[in-house]
């Protein structure tokens, strides 16, 4: 029989545990990037109606190195987030 709230636990354990690792900081951080650089262009998009000015932004969100310690942060915790969601929406529902 399964623990009670096991996948839920999971969730918190993948959320918190995973970017404590070298290899799944990294990961964290590149997946956080590219959510975060999609998200910035689409509402750029949406918000100016310029497909220039959104490709812009998404290259400058996107393969432009981080400027400070809180956006390297975010975009890991993001990607986290992300990821754990995922996992427990393929695994759990």
């Amino acid at each position: 029989m399964a623990k009670p709230f096991g996948y839920e636990r999971g969730l918190i354990k993948y959320i918190i545990k995973t970017p404590l690792t070298l290899i799944g900081f990294i990961s964290m951080y590149l997946f956080g990037g590219g959510i975060l650089s999609l998200v910035s262009s689409l509402s750029h998009l949406f918000t100016e109606r310029s497909v220039f000015k959104a490709i812009v932004v998404y290259f400058f969100s996107e393969y432009l190195p981080p400027t400070s310690i809180e956006e390297i942060l975010l975009q890991t915790v993001v990607g986290s987030v992300a990821a754990g969601l995922t996992w427990y929406w393929k695994t759990a529902l």
